[in-house]
């Protein structure tokens, strides 16, 4: 039976498999800080369900808007300040 850690948490080779990107693209991400692994375990590296929607996000905004690397990052950058500013509204208001 699986803890829920692992049921959130998906090692390398299967986020990749999972976001259809290769694992060396995801390697790469993880090398240029545009994602991190929730956590490394004797080498392996596991992702959460929010890392797979960034990854995925990463892939739409180079496939479908043609982005580059540096593109990427920008735009990610932008949408991290958005939720931050978001999430820091909300609290204001509740």
């Amino acid at each position: 039976m699986m803890n829920d850690r692992a049921e959130r948490e998906r090692r390398l080779e299967v986020a990749a498999r999972m976001v259809r990107l290769t694992p060396a693209r995801v390697r790469y991400y993880v090398r240029t800080g545009l994602v991190r692994p929730s956590r490394v375990e004797g080498g392996a590296e596991f992702f959460s369900d929010a890392e797979l929607a960034r990854m995925r996000r990463i892939r739409r905004l180079q496939e479908d808007l043609g982005l580059n690397a540096a593109g990427v990052e920008v735009a990610l950058h932008l949408l991290d300040e958005i939720q931050q500013l978001q999430a820091a509204l909300e609290r204001r208001t509740r």
